[in-house]
Formats: structure tokens, sequence, C-alpha cells
């Protein structure tokens, strides 16, 4: 595994704009790439926080652009979620010489927390012939529950107290569609970060527009999100979380 740092997707962000690349040895057109999108509630941590998936990706055999974005004390709403557009299509487009070698054709699109929710937003949002798969990890899919479990996340995306059309326009949930990418939701029951609410409402409303779904329930309880292995460094998701993506991406 080779890694390349700080390749800048946007030079006016400073070091928000920046993404790492992890390469697959003997990565080459064949390929494929995706797009790593780390969490945080739009407020806070790091590409650094995601390192862990990025590695696992890449031993799946799938290049990584492991990417920062603005946070919201810095730019509210919608800035993160075009930021993680626009380093999609950074990707997309081959814009830094080791992308351009790679499959670029579909990518995947995951994410944590309030980067599943990101990852959501922005795969639901690009063309679907451009994109394989979207996968959020114990993810904000749909805003309502999380926003009334934890209204001051939403007053610091906004800069004011959310509104009904505030949550609205945040939700992928009108994005669904039968020819929607592949997506996959994973989620513990005992998730004290994001209410397991939020995954359960997406999954019903993804299955009643056709989209094609999947999702992994489980009922680990042992801090916040239940997906980070203990003392793993870098973080590392359960053994069963990584199985469950491995056999939806492969």
């Amino acid at each position: 595994m080779t890694v390349i740092p700080n390749i800048v997707y946007n030079h006016s962000y400073g070091e928000r704009g920046l993404g790492d690349l992890y390469l697959p040895e003997n990565a080459d057109q064949h390929t494929p790439i995706a797009l790593a999108i780390h969490g945080g509630g739009w407020s806070a941590m790091d590409k650094s926080s995601f390192a862990g998936v990025a590695q696992f990706l890449c031993e799946l055999g799938f290049a990584t652009f492991n990417t920062h974005y603005r946070l919201c004390g810095t730019a509210p709403w919608p800035a993160c979620g075009d930021d993680c557009i626009e380093a999609a299509r950074f990707v997309l487009n081959g814009a830094h010489d080791a992308i351009s070698t790679l499959d670029r054709r579909r990518i995947v699109i995951i994410g944590a927390s309030a980067g599943g929710h990101l990852a959501l937003m922005t795969g639901l949002r690009l063309p679907a012939s451009r994109v394989r798969a979207v996968i959020s990890i114990s993810g904000i899919a749909d805003p309502l529950p999380d926003a009334v479990a934890f209204p001051d996340r939403y007053r610091a995306l906004f800069g004011h107290d959310a509104t009904p059309a505030d949550l609205d326009s945040i939700s992928p949930m009108p994005f669904l569609r039968p020819d929607a990418p592949r997506l996959l939701l994973t989620h513990s029951h005992h998730d004290t970060v994001v209410p397991v609410a939020s995954a359960i409402n997406f999954v019903a409303a993804a299955k009643q527009a056709g989209a094609p779904v999947e999702s992994y329930f489980y009922h680990r309880q042992n801090d916040g999100h239940c997906i980070w292995l203990p003392d793993s460094n870098p973080h590392k998701l359960h053994p069963d979380i990584e199985d469950a993506i491995r056999t939806f991406l492969l």
C-alpha cells in the first residue's frame, strides 16, 4: 500500500481542501476507487480519523481518496455537502496524475456518522451512472430523529435553530429512486450518537422508492456508534462490519 498525503482538491479551502490517496500494490487502470468521508457531526474531526477505513478499502483492492471538507464552524451548510461533491468530481475527473491512471468510471462513496450522511448526499446527487455504490456506517440517513435527539448539532450546522425546511434540505431521502446506486447502511441498535431510527427510516423509504438498498443492523453495545474496534490505531471497524462491507462490494 502506498499513501500520497495532502493532495489538494481545492486550494481556497486551505487544509480543508486536502485528501490522502491510498493506493493498493500494483494499482493500474483496472483498480477501482472510493471516496471516504469522515464523521464528527459536521463540526469536528478530520481525515486521519477515517484512515483505518481507507486502509481496509485499500486491502480490498480499492484505491481510496480520504478527504477533508469544511466544518460547519467555519462554513455552515451547504458547504460540507458541496465540498464532498467537489471531492467526488475531482476523483471522477482524474484531476491528479495518480488518480487519472485508475478506473474512475464508477466510484464507491463511504462515510460514517455525519460522513455517512455526506456519503448519501454525495452519491445520490451525482449521476447514478458514475457511482458504483454508497455505504453509510452509522450515518445520519434520516435527519429528523437525529435532530430531535441532538438539536445543537443542527444549530451548529445551519448557524440557527433548524426549521423543518432546513431538515428537508439536508435529507438524502428525496433523492431515492429505482435507478439509484446500490446502497448499504450499517447501524447498531444501541448507537448513542445517531439514533438507529435514522437508518431504519431511510431503509424503509429506499424500499418504498424501489432503490437498491441493503442493511446490516446489529446489537453490539460498547460505546458511541459501536463501530470501532477498541484500542485500534488508526480506528478499525469491527470485523462483522468489515465483513458486511466486503460482501456488499465484492
